[in-house]
């Protein structure tokens, strides 16, 4: 079987992709009558497909098929245009200059200008619609004044195939971030519909795949658009079914009906043991970081003495040979292997249990006690029980609260849990993206800094980095970054994992990306 393998970034606690029997809703039959057909699932309902609300693995999965930005990265990570065929960037940094392709069409068949591309970004900046990805235009002149108008000062069509962005000040790592779904692309003629959301149930792109059927908490059906402006897909379909048992994916793929299965740690060795599956295993690296966040704004994790202990009481190598068995590298710091700023010379933290009981008496803690919520999925459920048995062995209580994924994120990000497992996957390869998000102070909650994490010198010396065009410079400050970040102790830092699948023989190629919202499906061909 022929693979060709670049990396992939699919997130561990937000999506599990693999392909099942071509049938469906189980009031509705039988969703596709086509032979050349993908089907995959995720694990639970992507909520949300609008581009500028949409937070998650999921949500992403199934955006990155059915729009395009004006730019994005291709599998060998080198940035290259989508819907715009050219750009440059002047000013110093401070002004980019998008000219569009002609000729792309929306799945509707009504032309795309450079007037959706400006709508579907000030949108993004505007109040009233809610982002929580506004920080992505957030350095863009006029970002911080939009109002309902839907104008802002530094997106403007210069005529209805070119695009021009200023910027308040030089941000060296802008372009990758249009590159993200925030930035996708939509149809002007449509604000009516978008603004009543219901534009979303069956939304309108450029991308190509178009949305041909959706039930929610069933399936999603796309089929291919014919009239996409790049490569064609190579499959006609692409059926999405919602299944949030892991166990259901084992026995359809192991009964022949699956494709693609994601392996997790509680499964992994099940099938690496299998004669008949132990060579169709993929593993492979991922930009991502696992850790268990910290409310630093409540008791007792306000105390950075408390969150330092923390780090210290955890065996970190024990983990990942009992949860990944070894397929995992210890993170010293929110930055992973691969990307700027990573360094083998920031000092992380090691087991040290005489240390972590000092700095909790200084802090005044007698006894520890607190709640770990996590998503109600088996494999974090496994890995909460594993840290919460190690943290046991020191005297801390660790009591573990399942909930399911959106109202895991909404507790999150109102502070309302003190403690929580998740992990970071990469929106591009920048160690900006790894710093900036989750933890400048401006990006409390849904922004990405859920630990809600607040230092004034390190927020300024974000600032600096990402006004510094050096790209050798900048990643030194990344990790001098990192460093000081890492020394705060906001979260306690887990593991760098890779992925893993297992193909079945009814696919004959597919080529992983590093991101995970690079794949928009085009790559998938199934044998004939």
């Amino acid at each position: 079987m022929k693979k060709s393998i670049v990396i992939i970034g699919l997130a561990l606690l937000g999506i599990a992709l693999y392909i099942a029997l071509p049938t469906a809703d189980k009031n509705e039959g039988k969703v596709s009558n086509s032979t050349n057909t993908f089907a995959m699932y995720l694990s639970s309902e992507p909520t949300n497909l609008d581009p500028a609300r949409g937070v998650d693995v999921n949500e992403a999965t199934v955006q990155s098929k059915i729009f395009d930005g004006l730019v994005k990265y291709n599998s060998k990570m080198k940035l290259e245009g989508s819907l715009a065929e050219s750009w440059e960037i002047l000013e110093e940094g401070k002004k980019y200059v998008f000219n569009l392709k002609k000729n792309v069409l929306f799945h509707d068949g009504s032309p795309l200008t450079a007037k959706d591309a400006v709508y579907s970004l000030a949108r993004l900046c505007v109040p009233s619609v809610g982002s929580p990805r506004r920080w992505v235009l957030d350095k863009v002149l006029g970002a911080d004044k939009a109002g309902d108008s839907f104008e802002v000062t530094g997106i403007e069509a210069v005529d209805d195939y070119k695009v021009i962005i200023t910027l308040k000040e030089p941000f060296a790592p802008f372009i990758s971030l249009l590159t993200m779904p925030a930035c996708y692309v939509l149809p002007e003629k449509n604000k009516s519909e978008i603004a009543e959301s219901k534009f979303f149930e069956k939304p309108i792109g450029t991308g190509p795949f178009k949305v041909t059927q959706r039930v929610r908490d069933s399936f999603l059906k796309l089929e291919i658009n014919e009239a996409y402006h790049g490569q064609k897909a190579n499959v006609e379909e692409i059926i999405i079914r919602i299944i949030p048992e892991s166990m259901k994916a084992e026995m359809e793929f192991e009964s022949g009906n699956l494709d693609l299965l994601q392996l997790y740690p509680t499964n992994y060795d099940r099938f690496k043991n299998s004669e008949k599956f132990k060579n169709s295993i993929v593993d492979i690296p991922a930009l991502n970081t696992f850790y268990v966040g910290f409310n630093n704004r409540v008791a007792p994790f306000n105390d950075v003495r408390v969150r330092k202990a923390l780090n210290m009481l955890i065996d970190r190598d024990a983990l990942i040979k009992a949860v990944y068995n070894g397929r995992a590298i210890a993170a010293k710091g929110s930055i992973p292997p691969g990307v700027s700023g990573y360094s083998e010379n920031t000092k992380g933290y090691s087991l040290d249990p005489q240390k972590a009981k000092k700095l909790l008496a200084e802090a005044g803690i007698k006894e520890l006690e607190f709640d770990l919520y996590h998503r109600a999925v088996q494999s974090a459920f496994e890995i909460c029980r594993f840290i919460q048995g190690e943290l046991q062995k020191h005297g801390v209580k660790v009591n573990l609260k399942s909930m399911e994924w959106s109202a895991l994120k909404d507790a999150v990000n109102n502070g309302e849990a003190g403690a929580f497992y998740m992990s970071w996957y990469g929106d591009y390869p920048d160690g900006e993206n790894f710093l900036y998000p989750l933890f400048h102070s401006d990006n409390f909650g849904a922004g990405g800094n859920r630990a809600c994490f607040k230092n004034e010198e390190i927020d300024k010396l974000l600032e600096e980095a990402i006004k510094t065009d050096d790209i050798n410079k900048r990643e030194e400050m990344y990790a001098k970054i990192n460093q000081k970040v890492v020394d705060e102790a906001p979260w306690m830092y887990l593991w760098h994992s890779s992925e893993s699948y297992i193909t079945s023989d009814n696919v004959k190629n597919i080529d992983f990306s590093p991101i995970f919202f690079m794949d928009n499906g085009i790559s998938i061909t199934m044998k004939k």
